[in-house]
């Protein structure tokens, strides 16, 4: 089902009756029911309705020029796209690695720049993943490079708040060198990830994104296994030919009376007290009926000996 259908749907029960008759603000009511809905579902439903596969591509190094200010965080001049946020910075000259923060107007590195005001060159290396441009809500499998079948391992004791300026000079001013592991490689084919946020500190968009170790030195493909969260459907998909977000199956006995009982508390509703009453019974049974009727495991379980698969 559209999410255009199902707005009209649930349109009948306004006072204007039908959606092409709806204002703009009007749908924009209709459309936060339908939102919630579609967030109530993926909340009550079982996990593994909500697993995909994520492959992501790690793009290979890139070369920018920026004007910095000595003492400054900002990157003056700077093109950047949304997929160089988080990554790691090697500015010319710069004794420690640095990150990016923000590509949002002026982009923004994390650590202060130290060297003399004017233009500087650097190298933009992609070590990071965005987990939230993916909605991905939790990791199901650890990462795995699909060029070389390794399977990263997560090291949260040695990686955790370090960022990428572990990796070069890092604590004790010497190339390749840390307190903690002695002699580390750079740049190569990753082994190991940990878990960071971006952006809260900066007043931008939080973010949660895996960050790699070693620094790839290549392009390459990472895939895992992850639980999803609920999208947001917008106005234009009211317009559209765009899917509701959720199995088919499931649109018009929970997601409808879900959007219902929302649109009651409204004031474009348009039914008597009666139906207002019993719309909203209908969205607490349909909560109810997710748990009751999905299945956690859609797969045949491990039979007993002489048992019929299926049983």
């Amino acid at each position: 089902m559209t999410v255009q259908e199902l707005a009209q749907r649930l349109a009948r029960w306004t006072a204007s009756k039908t959606l092409s008759q709806m204002s703009v603000e009007d749908r924009l009511i209709l459309l936060d029911c339908i939102n919630s809905a579609v967030f109530n579902w993926f909340s009550t439903a079982p996990e593994n309705l909500r697993m995909t596969t994520v492959s992501h591509l790690i793009r290979a190094k890139e070369t920018i020029s920026f004007t910095a200010t000595n003492g400054g965080n900002d990157m003056t001049g700077a093109s950047l796209q949304d997929y160089h946020l988080g990554a790691a910075l090697e500015i010319a000259g710069e004794k420690n690695m640095n990150e990016i923060v923000s590509v949002s107007g002026t982009p923004k590195m994390l650590n202060q720049f130290r060297g003399s005001t004017g233009s500087v060159s650097a190298s933009v290396h992609f070590d990071t993943i965005m987990l939230t441009d993916h909605s991905v809500n939790r990791l199901v499998s650890h990462p795995r490079v699909l060029d070389t079948g390794v399977t990263l391992y997560r090291d949260d004791d040695a990686l955790r708040f370090v960022g990428p300026e572990r990796r070069i000079r890092a604590f004790s001013g010497v190339v390749g060198t840390s307190v903690t592991s002695g002699s580390v490689q750079k740049f190569g084919d990753p082994t190991r990830y940990v878990l960071e946020n971006t952006g809260v500190s900066q007043k931008d968009e939080a973010r949660l994104m895996i960050r790699l170790d070693p620094i790839p030195d290549k392009e390459m493909t990472i895939i895992f296994d992850a639980v999803l969260d609920p999208p947001s459907h917008d106005l234009t998909d009211v317009d559209g030919s765009v899917a509701v977000a959720v199995p088919d199956q499931y649109v018009l006995p929970h997601v409808l009376p879900l959007a219902l009982s929302d649109l009651v508390m409204t004031p474009i509703w348009g039914g008597t007290k009666e139906e207002r009453d019993a719309s909203l019974q209908r969205g607490i049974s349909a909560l109810a009926a997710i748990n009751r009727t999905m299945q956690n495991n859609r797969g045949a379980p491990v039979n007993y000996v002489r048992t019929r698969p299926g049983y």
